[in-house]
């Protein structure tokens, strides 16, 4: 065997045995090494790194590093002991402390993909090791993970809890036949493949019209077409798979007909959850880009360096291979990916299986050996493998409240071709996380007893932009277009903290009843209940025994007058998105506070005169106090509109158990009049006030419509 080219303090860092360890107390203690690339492989390797990425700083060594070692991987054994893989993390040592390179453990000599799949073979390794992977995919890879889930995972894959189970495919369900090449009308259950991507520019791209249809119909009509690269390298891979099926959506809804839009896109948890598998291309900015490893050939960085007789280091980028990605931008992307019970994503540097079970990588060996299906699976946090989102914490496919509550936080930032699908684009998942939990949604917010709460959603940066595109509403016999409504957090492009407390929706029995009686109106003016009222046997865990005394937190409501129209089948509800509500309402003066945290101020809400009645949730700059809304007149010389939503409730322990305990502290919204008669406005922001304080302040009770 050749000499081991490591230099001393290479050697000194005894990482064979620190990065594969058996006991949790083992620390590794970060420590400085001087590079000598010279005559070291593995600094050298550090070099050509830090050369590659420019990392330079006036005034520090350049050849001082820190390293670290990182517990990554962890499975339990039959004693009850952990094996744990560490990874070798290298930064700068002087400031700033950039990451240099993060090299993976591999037994050595370093296993090639394509070799295992020439034998047939994956046989029991002693850890996760990195594996070579070649520019151009192996899907002889694919149908053995294909296989393993299906012999191994069984119903919790195939039919898992949050999966419909007899539910009917959505009318006019098509699907492109890969044998006869062209579009047809789908048989009864089908086994399909689906297929996420990235449009991109796609002007002139074929897709399923209402004129073109029957065309597309005829047998190897798809052949005598132009059609994206992406799209061609899906079909030739599900047909290698062994596929017969292919949903493609703009070839399997009619682009140009609403009627056939109303019967898919609310559904695209039936499409996407009832597909075999579902082939993620998040390669490339477009469909026209083909998908890497298919059609492309792939960048590698997979430079290896052996530390031992027996093992090896190989670099791998993992957390940016899909955070990093177009795809994971894009708005429709989201429900496609997580409403599938299978995925197979191509990025740019590997492929990533991902089901209920388990997550597999080209990159690392962590399938089970099939001779040895009792060893426990190796657990690796999804966010250092690179095919999620970063997020603190991490987004399963359970269709929980959890879930729900996580979901504005990141998908209000995503990006669409067109503004107007923000709420068509997690319709699917919307209607799956209700049919898990029971709960019903309108424009994104949980109706069920707390609508009044998630009113009081809020940004967390000062960008804020309104969202200017209407919504389309499509069905038999009716289509119109309403603009997203301002109280709806899909209403704004903006960095949103949760619409609502994870810990209030958690408390068993325990919904609030609502202080504002809330309606929606139709786009002919007609009214409609909108939250359903709260049984008494709701409410076993809701306490007001904090509220003011003498019935004085009922004394700001006054009467609620609204005539309810009715519905039905052939006089449909058509929303306007538009709420209606009687509620209490004062102009108060606004005034920022003197303190100034990280350039940042707090607007008090006040009273004539000047007392704090209490403040805005969201902060704005102290050299611009207008900043953090800039769609309207910032004037603090001029009294500002605010009305109540609800009431704050705080989450509290009493005798081992939850309840939801109600304050004397009312959330109010601030608002903009959009008509000279003071009926009609738009929100600003959310604040909260002191009950008694606002009690005091001079108000009037009055109907509003929000839009």
């Amino acid at each position: 065997m050749e000499e081991l080219q490591l230099c001393q303090g290479c050697r000194a860092l005894q990482l064979d045995s620190h990065l594969l360890l058996r006991d949790r107390d083992d620390y590794f203690e970060p420590r400085l090494i001087t590079l000598s690339p010279d005559r070291c492989e593995l600094c050298r390797l550090i070099e050509q790194r830090r050369c590659a990425a420019g990392s330079f700083v006036p005034g520090g060594d350049p050849r001082v590093m820190e390293a670290y070692a990182t517990g990554t991987a962890e499975r339990r054994t039959g004693t009850g002991c952990s094996e744990i893989v560490r990874r070798f993390q290298v930064y700068l040592a002087s400031s700033p402390r950039n990451a240099i390179v993060k090299l993976w453990p591999c037994v050595y000599p370093v296993p090639s993909l394509r070799r295992l799949c020439d034998v047939g073979q994956y046989p029991a390794l002693p850890f996760p090791t990195g594996r070579l992977i070649e520019p151009f995919t192996d899907v002889r890879l694919f149908r053995h993970w294909i296989q393993l889930c299906s012999t191994q995972h069984g119903d919790i894959c195939a039919r898992p809890s949050w999966a419909p189970g007899n539910e009917d495919f959505p009318a006019n369900f098509r699907l492109i036949d890969l044998k006869a090449d062209c579009v047809v009308d789908s048989i009864v259950n089908p086994s399909y493949f689906a297929l996420s991507y990235v449009w991109g520019p796609s002007k002139d791209d074929l897709r399923a019209t209402s004129a073109n249809i029957n065309m597309l119909k005829t047998p190897y009509s798809l052949t005598q077409e132009t059609l994206p690269q992406t799209i061609r390298d899906a079909m030739k891979l599900v047909s290698d798979l062994g596929g017969e099926y292919l949903w493609v959506d703009r070839l399997c809804i009619l682009q140009d007909d609403d009627l056939d839009k109303s019967f898919q896109i609310p559904r695209m948890d039936t499409i996407y959850s009832l597909a075999e598998l579902t082939i993620v291309a998040a390669s490339g900015s477009g469909a026209h880009d083909g998908i890497a490893g298919l059609s492309i050939p792939r960048n590698l960085d997979q430079d290896t360096c052996r530390i031992s007789s027996a093992m090896a280091l190989m670099t791998f980028p993992t957390e940016n291979a899909f955070p990093s990605s177009i795809y994971s931008r894009r708005g429709w992307t989201l429900q496609e990916r997580l409403l599938s019970r299978r995925t197979l994503m191509f990025t740019e540097g590997q492929a990533f299986w991902s089901c209920y079970s388990a997550d597999w990588t080209e990159r690392l060996s962590l399938e089970p050996c099939e001779s040895d299906t009792d060893a426990s699976p190796w657990v690796i946090p999804r966010i250092h493998l690179g095919n999620y989102e970063r997020l603190p914490v991490e987004f399963h496919r359970d269709f929980s409240r959890q879930q729900y509550s996580m979901l504005p936080r990141f998908y209000a930032l995503k990006e669409f071709s067109d503004e107007s699908d923000a709420l068509d684009a997690i319709t699917g998942l919307l209607r799956r996380i209700a049919h898990v939990t029971g709960d019903e949604f309108y424009w994104g917010h949980l109706l069920s007893g707390f609508f009044d709460q998630s009113l009081s959603w809020r940004k967390t940066s000062l960008d804020l932009e309104r969202r200017t595109a209407f919504r389309p509403f499509r069905g038999i016999g009716t289509s119109y277009s309403v603009r997203f409504p301002s109280w709806s957090w899909l209403g704004w492009k903006a960095s949103i903290k949760f619409v609502i407390d994870l810990k209030l929706i958690s408390v068993p029995n325990a919904l609030p009843n609502p202080e504002i009686d809330f309606f929606h109106l139709s786009i002919d003016g007609k009214v409609k209940h909108l939250v359903p009222p709260v049984a008494d046997t709701e409410r076993g865990a809701v306490d007001r025994s904090m509220l003011l005394p003498n019935g004085a937190s009922e004394s700001w409501k006054g009467e609620v007058n609204v005539t309810v129209n009715d519905f039905s089948k052939h006089n449909p509800f058509r929303d306007s998105g538009r709420l209606l509500f009687w509620t209490s309402h004062a102009e108060l003066p606004i005034k920022a506070e003197d303190k100034v945290r990280l350039g940042c101020v707090r607007i008090r809400i006040t009273s004539t005169l000047g007392t704090t009645v209490g403040n805005l949730d969201e902060l704005t700059l102290a050299s611009d106090h207008g900043a953090a809304w800039p769609f309207i007149n910032h004037d603090e010389a001029a009294p500002q509109s605010f009305i109540v939503i609800c009431r704050k409730y705080k989450t509290e322990d009493r005798n081992g158990s939850q309840v939801l305990s109600a304050q004397s502290t009312l959330k109010v919204m601030w608002i903009k009049w959009e008509d000279a008669e003071r009926r009609t406005a738009s929100r600003i922001s959310v604040g909260e006030v002191d009950e008694q304080a606002w009690i005091e302040v001079k108000r009037d009770w009055r109907l509003v419509v929000l839009l």
